[in-house]
């Protein structure tokens, strides 16, 4: 989450703004964590997007990383992660 917040704010720890004209949409920042990865790698094919016969590796957060505020980026939380397409991880909330 760090990496994305700091694509699309361009801030660094300090709260300092660095190289704001290279600051990119949250969906730019998501693909480059997501399907540019495996392709800088030739895993196009089995990695990057959530897609059949991929491996299906993702989280679910508690909120719409598309539109929630840049601020709130650092605080999402993950309430799933999925590895290979099963289920790995649950956060607990009140009442399980």
């Amino acid at each position: 989450m760090v990496g994305l917040y700091t694509a699309v704010t361009r801030k660094g720890q300090s709260g300092a703004v660095y190289g704001a004209e290279e600051a990119v949409s949250i969906q730019d920042a998501l693909r480059m964590y997501t399907a540019n990865g495996p392709y800088l790698t030739f895993e196009e094919n089995s990695k990057g997007t959530l897609e059949p016969g991929k491996l299906a590796d993702m989280i679910v957060l508690d909120e719409d990383i598309l539109t929630v505020p840049d601020e709130q980026l650092l605080t999402l939380r993950i309430d799933r992660t999925y590895l290979g397409g099963k289920l790995v991880y649950e956060r607990k909330t009140r009442g399980q």
